[in-house]
């Protein structure tokens, strides 16, 4: 009862602002036929305001039509990884190449894929995750990940 109204008690001082990210790792898989054998546009987006996350395409093709006007409009609300990841390839992020300086301010990640396939691919949401691995298939992509490590992780266990 008393972790109850400690988790209670800390969600109510939060309640004004989101809580930032706990993510700590992204490993992308590639398979050897991803996206119909060719490589594929990845973009992390990490968001630090309520309002930008409320931007956001949710498909990665409206992603990649306006991701030059929304980079320029809202360069301080959000930070963006672009990456290209060949079939048949791994990814490890932060190591290569880094996650932004500020991440850990972040209140949301999101992951947007640029396939081939004319349907595209919806926003992908890695912020619940503490360590989350991408992996790009020939027309899909599936997300498998842990909770975030610390008292993010603590808080998200109690409430399950």
């Amino acid at each position: 009862m008393k972790a109850i109204l400690s988790i209670m008690l800390l969600i109510a001082g939060c309640a004004g602002k989101p809580a930032p990210t706990g993510l700590q790792g992204i490993e992308i898989l590639a398979a050897a036929n991803a996206n119909q054998n060719n490589a594929t546009a990845l973009d992390l987006v990490f968001v630090y305001d309520s309002s930008t996350q409320g931007l956001l395409p949710k498909t990665g093709p409206d992603w990649f039509d306006k991701k030059a006007a929304l980079v320029a409009g809202l360069a301080m609300g959000l930070d963006v990884v672009s990456l290209q990841v060949p079939p048949a390839s791994t990814v490890n992020l932060p190591a290569s190449p880094p996650f932004p300086a500020r991440y850990a301010k972040a209140i949301g990640v999101y992951a947007y894929a640029n396939y081939v396939a004319p349907g595209g691919q919806p926003m992908m949401n890695l912020t619940p995750y503490g360590s989350v691995t991408v992996t790009l298939a020939p027309d899909t992509i599936t997300l498998a990940g842990t909770a975030p490590k610390g008292m993010l992780g603590k808080l998200l266990g109690a409430i399950k």
